[in-house]
């Protein structure tokens, strides 16, 4: 998704008498979208990672260690399931920390 802001952006007057008048930022509007959007991203990457950890019964980094150290035994489902779990791991950290930023 791409969003192009123009640099001159100014919230039309009529909107800037509703904000007033309902004693509401347009800024933090914003700010509270963006954290619902974030909350919403957090939520799937916290059970997609749930999932994985009934499923092996281990954390992210327990799995990865595991595989790691089988050298000669390939499981091509487990390193399908890591690549995945990896991507769901490193998004819920990403979102985590966006969601920190934005609540400071």
């Amino acid at each position: 998704m791409t969003i192009t802001f123009k640099k001159d952006f100014e919230i039309p007057d009529n909107l800037k008498i509703i904000y007033r008048d309902m004693e509401i930022s347009p800024i933090r509007l914003l700010t509270n979208y963006a954290l619902s959007f974030i909350h919403s991203k957090i939520h799937k990457y916290e059970v997609e990672n749930l999932c994985f950890e009934k499923k092996h019964k281990v954390t992210f980094e327990e799995f990865r260690q595991k595989l790691e150290n089988m050298r000669e035994d390939e499981n091509f489902q487990w390193e399908d399931d890591l690549l995945d779990w990896k991507f769901a791991y490193e998004n819920l950290k990403y979102w985590q920390k966006k969601a920190k930023e934005l609540q400071n």
